[in-house]
């Protein structure tokens, strides 16, 4: 469930509510561009000895808990619970981010590099374009030459013979992005609770459900075995529970309802960049001449993207954009 948005600081991501300035636009951006490009490096680690189902529900479901512990401290009971509406818009968005979009992730990367991996979901912002296109928006010129140079690295790095890539592996992140795109474009659409901290919560605690359930209907529960379970994997499931997902899903809910979806998405250019040097220092992944030459296209993408993309401001009164960036 991945995406881009707020701006003002940790606090303010995980409080919630509409608005923020520039300042806290990009401080929730460099937040995302950072953490996220460190789960990548988290989830390869953690599934060295746990299953990727089991992984990826236990953590949404314990952050589920935390966020909605942490909004009956700060708010009335009655509004951590969302009507009819609201639940239908967190379930269905919960279902894509978490449920298909974070778990997809998790399985394909039992198989390829963290590095590899981060670069693959850098197709999101492709995806994100066509769904705006497809619903009658017409993107401004620089914006397609921006996500197309970022999607030009992408094929770089896969279409160059003798990549040796694991092709199953591969599109099952690939796929996965796809999902992610469409649940974060959703968000924007679909009725959500006005206190962002408790509808990400509540896509946790739907998505992770959902995750939970697969696991042990396909029996994944049923191979887990806690005592083979290495510290290292452990640690690494703490940092994703604390880092990936309460702290950088919240900021990314928050940028969601802040900033334009095309460039909360521009997160999917930055993170390979922090994910491939991390891969290269912590698990000695090699960072090719092909990789070298695809980051040198995300990262210009960037640039382009975020300078035409600039956050816009809007009165409280206004409603969400109507599809910006993840």
């Amino acid at each position: 469930m991945v995406r881009t948005e707020y701006l003002p600081g940790p606090a303010t991501a995980v409080g919630g509510g509409r608005g923020g300035g520039r300042a806290a636009l990009l401080t929730g951006l460099a937040l995302i561009y950072t953490l996220w490009g460190s789960t990548y490096l988290g989830n390869r680690v953690a599934l060295e000895s746990l299953p990727p189902m089991v992984m990826t529900a236990g953590r949404f479901l314990l952050a589920a808990v935390v966020l909605l512990l942490i909004s009956r401290l700060r708010r009335n009971p009655a509004r951590l619970v969302p009507n009819r509406a609201e639940f239908a818009g967190v379930a269905v968005t919960g279902i894509l981010l978490i449920g298909a979009g974070s778990t997809l992730l998790a399985v394909g990367q039992q198989y390829i590099d963290s590095g590899l991996a981060s670069l693959v979901v850098a197709a999101v912002p492709l995806w994100v374009l066509g769904l705006r296109i497809g619903s009658g928006e017409r993107p401004a010129a620089p914006v397609l030459v921006g996500v197309l140079g970022g999607v030009a690295g992408l094929a770089v790095l896969l279409v160059a013979p003798g990549t040796g890539i694991h092709l199953a592996g591969t599109l099952t992140v690939l796929l996965g992005s796809g999902i992610w795109a469409v649940g974060s474009w959703l968000s924007q659409r679909l009725a959500q609770p006005a206190d962002p901290l408790v509808g990400i919560a509540w896509q946790m605690l739907v998505g992770g459900l959902a995750v939970a359930l697969v696991a042990v209907l396909s029996g994944e529960l049923g191979r887990l075995r806690p005592a083979e379970v290495t510290g290292r994997s452990w640690l690494a499931w703490g940092y994703l529970l604390v880092v990936g997902t309460v702290v950088g899903y919240s900021v990314y809910a928050w940028l969601l309802r802040n900033a334009p979806l095309q460039l909360v998405a521009t997160y999917a250019y930055v993170n390979p960049v922090v994910a491939v040097g991390l891969g290269m220092m912590v698990l000695d992944e090699r960072l090719t001449g092909r990789q070298a030459l695809a980051g040198v296209f995300v990262l210009a993408s960037v640039a382009l993207v975020v300078a035409v993309e600039r956050p816009r401001t809007r009165s409280p009164s206004s409603p969400p954009p109507p599809a910006a960036p993840t």
